[in-house]
C-alpha cells in the first residue's frame, strides 16, 4: 500500500479479497464455440444433389435423411433426382437415396411408395427404430407379407378360405419383403415378444415359424405366462387353434402340427396329446393312449387315464366316445 492506505496497481489480492481479481482472459481451452444456427431451408442441401462429384451427392444425402421430417415439402420437389440416384447401379449409396425416398413418400401419405423404396433401402431401413415412420411400414409390409403367404397356401393345398379369391397359380413373393419382415421376426424373437411373431406366423400360415416358437419357450421363456414353457405354449395354442379366430381350413394342419410337437417330447404329455387326437377326430389315437395308461402298472399312469376320460366326456361327442370306447383294448381290473 501507498503513504495514503491504497492498493496499488501491482500490490496481489489478499484471499479475503476475491471479489476484487479480475476475471482470467479466455483461453483456447475454454472458449465455448457458438452453436451451428438450425437449418431453415433444405434447398442448399437439394441443390447439392446436383453436382457431378459422387461425395458432394451422398453428403446432401446424409443430411436430407435426417431432416425428412423438417422439410419433407421441399423435399418432396427433388423426388426425380432422389429417385434416379437410387436407380444408378453405379451410385455408391442407392440404399440411402431409397431411404430418403421412402421417408418423403411417408409424410406425402403415399404409404405403398414408401413401402416400395423402403424395401429398396434394405438393412438402412432399422426394422427396431421404434418410429412412428418405421412402424407404419412395418405393419404395411407384415399385411403384404401375409396375404402373399395365404395366396401359397390356398394355391399349395387348394383351399379356399371364407372371403378369400382363390389364386390359380402361387403367387411370387418380393425376396426384399421376405428379408424385411424376417428382420422385424428374429428382432423379436430375440425380445421374446413371441405373441407378435404367433399372430403373424398364423396369418402367413408359417407352420414352420409356430413350430420354432413353441420349441423356443424351453430354452427361452418369455414373460408372459403361457411363453413359460412349451408345453404352457402348447396348452394356449391349442386353445387358439380351437377357437374360431383360425379358419377352419387352417386348423387340422395346426392341430396336426401340435400332434407331431407332442409326440417329439421328451416327457410324455398325455393329455394335452389326446385333446389334440379328439379335436382331430382321431379316435383310434386316444384309444391307444387310454389303452397304455390303463395297462400301467402306475397310478399315475391311471389317474392320468381318468383325467383323459373325464375330459373326453365334457368336450366330444357321444358318437366320438363310442368309438373310443370300442377301440380301447385294455380293460380295467
Amino acid at each position: 500500500r501507498d503513504l495514503r492506505g491504497k492498493r496499488r496497481p501491482d500490490a496481489p489480492l489478499s484471499p479475503s479479497q476475491p471479489h476484487l481479481r479480475r476475471p482470467a482472459a479466455p483461453t483456447m481451452a475454454t472458449a465455448v464455440l457458438p452453436a451451428p444456427a438450425p437449418l431453415t431451408s433444405s434447398v442448399g442441401l437439394l441443390a447439392m444433389l446436383e453436382e457431378s462429384e459422387t461425395q458432394i451427392k451422398v453428403h446432401a444425402l446424409q443430411k436430407l435423411e435426417r431432416v425428412v421430417p423438417d422439410f419433407w415439402a421441399e423435399i418432396s420437389e427433388s423426388l426425380p433426382d432422389i429417385e434416379a440416384l437410387y436407380e444408378d447401379e453405379a451410385f455408391p449409396q442407392r440404399r440411402l437415396a431409397a431411404l430418403v425416398a421412402s421417408k418423403v413418400y411417408y409424410y406425402l401419405g403415399e404409404y405403398a411408395d414408401a413401402l416400395v423404396f423402403a424395401l429398396g433401402a434394405e438393412t438402412l431401413f432399422n426394422v427396431d427404430e421404434g418410429s412412428e415412420y418405421v412402424d407404419t411400414l412395418l405393419a404395411k409390409a407384415i399385411d403384404e407379407y401375409c396375404k402373399q403367404h395365404q395366396q401359397r397356401y390356398e394355391a399349395a393345398t387348394g383351399s379356399q378360405e371364407e372371403g378369400g379369391s382363390s389364386t390359380a397359380a402361387e403367387a411370387p413373393i418380393d425376396r426384399r419383403l421376405i428379408d424385411l419382415v424376417d428382420r422385424m421376426v428374429e428382432s423379436s424373437l430375440e425380445r421374446r415378444a413371441y405373441q407378435m411373431v404367433m399372430g403373424l406366423a398364423l396369418e402367413a400360415r408359417r407352420t414352420d415359424l409356430i413350430e420354432r416358437i413353441i420349441l423356443l419357450c424351453d430354452a427361452k421363456p418369455g414373460e408372459l405366462e403361457h411363453d413359460a414353457s412349451t408345453i404352457k405354449m402348447l396348452e394356449y395354442c391349442f386353445g387358439l387353434f380351437s377357437s374360431a379366430v383360425v379358419p377352419r381350413s387352417f386348423r387340422a394342419t395346426l392341430i396336426a402340427l401340435l400332434v407331431t410337437i407332442y409326440r417329439g417330447l421328451p416327457a410324455p404329455e398325455y393329455l394335452g396329446l389326446a385333446r389334440c387326437l379328439a379335436q382331430a377326430g382321431d379316435a383310434a389315437g386316444v384309444a391307444a393312449i387310454l389303452s397304455q395308461l390303463i395297462e400301467s402298472e402306475s397310478a399315475e399312469a391311471r389317474l392320468a387315464a381318468f383325467q383323459i376320460s373325464f375330459d373326453l366326456v365334457d368336450n366330444c361327442t357321444q358318437a366320438f366316445l363310442k368309438l373310443v370306447a370300442e377301440r380301447t383294448k385294455a380293460k380295467p381290473p
